[in-house]
């Protein structure tokens, strides 16, 4: 139950669970109740303003108290729900969702109305003379039960009712236009029809009523000179193949070439893109690559107009992407390349870091004073090894949802992630409010949160740590071919290059170590997979060569072996640090000679290093015993 429903009084049902008020309105108590008199001389074409009046009338009735008021609070909080939800009408098989989700739950949906529901709501459409109520109620129980025919070709009929209403003057959208019916309003309610009308019958008299108002209202967005309302009609008219797609991309096209002064470049790039859309449906390849032409120089225009070096280099990489397969253009985007290397280079003026301070002081006593009561140098080594853990990755998962639903403006909008140079290395798109399934909002918020623990664990708890140990021990290479040649996740053939590459880290040299352990990394994981029996090499059929699979391939496509060998916290930990976009990606970054010289000394670095370390002695803590360094 919502907080808003908490609200209401609730009765048992008989299963003995609590059925919300709005929920138990019957055929008897709307039969003959005058339901509409609530939104009686309300004009509004917006569902939201006819919930309101029906809230304020549930309230008014259930403080009432008694027994003859209770069936109009019900009815009246049933319609206020049912006019409540968010309208969606490009999603044609979920147009209807809450208006308001939190952390105690959510508004209504039509799915909370299925059954009984259903009856009261199909009498109350079948009676209502609101146009925009009759749609609400008429769409809903069409869409919970797609027999109800009668009712979906009646949706139609109401939307087309609130498009001639709004034309009238006698139904009024939120924003005031010259041409009312160029608004949101009737945009949503013609696509909405049609989306019914494909269902219900494209050549019903109510369906084609709904077309013909598309061309009407296309034709008078043409004249007002918008390109905003031009660009939603124009769709609409292409998605439901209403008039001749060839004929549509004519009329865009002289509308944009007759003037140069739309303040909104945007919609102009989108209208061009459109034109791209109606000419390739046509199949008319000149048409096609003109306007995909206009739309590239659009952007470029567009680049040039911008001051910030971030944004120009957003839309010169637009305008490149546009050109791509156009003929005789390959000159162009070698021009535009050019210029976007050379805008890019002013990115990193425009970068601005900020800082701000945690208190490390308690961490770095903690771990002096754990390392400092071991007396022997293989107990502080397995210690080090022992200091920090791969973090569930179902913890993160959890954690990151709870952060988005807490600050959903964080992940509300796409990011573009810019290597030191500038270009974009990796995109992600953005989440709706209180979105837990979009996985690029979720990866880039798990990101984040590791970035900061990695940081923390290198700069609070692992560097006090090595500077610990050196500070008491002589360590060498030979410390580690001992302690290192009873591990399993280091190949024997591999000791030397380990053992060197630990004594690197800990003496500090962040870059050698670094670049020697990353690349064992990949052949280790390969080592101990092939130890538990899994085949890591590919066959190609055609060359009759077989190769051992890469790194990525290995988390590709043998994720679950990794999983079941190493657990699902230290692969996820690897795949975050080693591989996965958002993120470092040292290994990518390392391999290809894109690590400047301070990366090494980053916190991601130095947590990769020690996350090696810890992979090659996991195995060692239980023979603890048998291990004897050389002092």
């Amino acid at each position: 139950m919502t907080e808003r429903e908490a609200e209401w009084s609730v009765a048992p049902d008989g299963e003995g669970t609590q059925i919300p008020i709005w929920l138990r309105a019957t055929l008897e108590d709307i039969c003959d109740l005058e339901f509409e008199g609530p939104i009686e001389g309300c004009n509004s074409a917006d569902c939201c303003d006819l919930s309101t009046a029906y809230r304020k009338a549930a309230d008014l009735h259930e403080k009432l108290g008694n027994e003859a008021a209770a069936p109009a609070a019900r009815v009246f909080a049933m319609l206020a729900d049912v006019t409540s939800f968010h309208f969606k009408p490009n999603e044609k098989n979920a147009p209807f969702g809450p208006m308001m989700v939190s952390e105690s739950g959510r508004s209504a949906i039509p799915a909370d109305f299925r059954g009984q529901p259903v009856e009261t709501l199909a009498n109350a459409a079948l009676r209502a003379s609101n146009p925009v109520l009759k749609a609400r109620l008429s769409d809903t129980c069409w869409l919970l039960e797609r027999k109800r025919q009668g009712l979906g070709r009646a949706a139609v009929e109401a939307y087309a009712g609130i498009v001639e209403g709004i034309d009238a003057r006698r139904l009024k959208d939120r924003l005031e236009r010259s041409d009312p019916v160029l608004g949101l309003a009737t945009r949503d309610a013609l696509r909405r029809a049609l989306t019914i009308g494909r269902a219900v019958g494209w050549n019903n008299d109510e369906v084609a009523t709904c077309r013909d108002w598309v061309i009407a209202i296309r034709e008078r967005a043409l004249k007002d000179g918008n390109p905003v309302p031009v660009h939603w009609f124009f769709e609409m008219d292409l998605d439901f193949n209403i008039s001749a797609p060839e004929d549509l991309a004519a009329e865009i096209e002289q509308f944009l070439t007759s003037r140069n002064d739309f303040a909104n470049p945007h919609i102009v790039v989108e209208l061009w893109r459109l034109a791209v859309r109606a000419y390739h449906i046509a199949k008319d390849d000149n048409g096609k690559y003109r306007c995909r032409t206009a739309a590239a120089e659009a952007l470029v225009t567009e680049a040039e107009g911008h001051n910030s070096a971030m944004l120009a280099s957003h839309w010169l990489s637009q305008a490149i992407a546009e050109y791509h397969g156009v003929p005789g253009k390959r000159d162009r985007r070698t021009e535009l390349r050019h210029k976007l290397v050379n805008v890019q280079s002013g990115i990193a003026e425009e970068m601005s870091s900020f800082s701000y301070p945690i208190d490390l002081k308690d961490a770095v006593e903690r771990t002096e004073k754990l390392l400092g009561e071991q007396q022997e140098l293989i107990d502080v080594l397995l210690m080090f090894a022992r200091l920090g853990r791969s973090p569930d990755p179902d913890k993160l998962m959890a954690d990151a949802i709870k952060s988005i639903r807490e600050h959903p403006l964080s992940s509300l909008f796409g990011a573009s992630f810019h290597d030191h140079e500038g270009k974009v290395i990796h995109k992600t798109e953005g989440g709706g409010f209180q979105d837990n399934n979009n996985g690029d909002a979720l990866r880039v918020q798990i990101s984040r949160q590791e970035g900061i623990r990695r940081h923390v664990y290198a700069i609070g708890t692992m560097e006090p740590a090595r500077q610990h140990i050196m500070g008491r021990f002589y360590i060498n290479d030979d410390t580690f071919h001992v302690l290192l040649q009873g591990s399993p996740f280091v190949p024997s053939d591999r000791l030397a290059t380990f053992s060197r590459g630990f004594t690197r880290f800990f003496e500090g040299d962040f870059a050698s170590a670094l670049y020697i352990l990353t690349p064992m990394l990949e052949n280790s994981l390969r080592h101990v997979l092939k130890m538990s029996g899994n085949d890591v090499t590919s066959f190609d059929d055609a060359q009759q060569v077989q190769e051992d699979r890469s790194i990525s391939v290995l988390f590709d496509q043998m994720r679950p072996e990794l999983e079941a060998t190493f657990g699902k916290a230290i692969t996820a930990d690897i795949d975050n640090v080693f591989l996965s976009k958002p993120g470092p990606t040292i290994r990518h970054a390392l391999s290809h000679g894109r690590l400047n010289d301070d990366s090494p000394f980053s916190g991601d670095a130095i947590y990769a290093c020690w996350l090696i370390f810890r992979l090659c002695c996991i195995p060692l803590i239980a023979h603890r015993g048998q291990i004897r360094l050389p002092t």
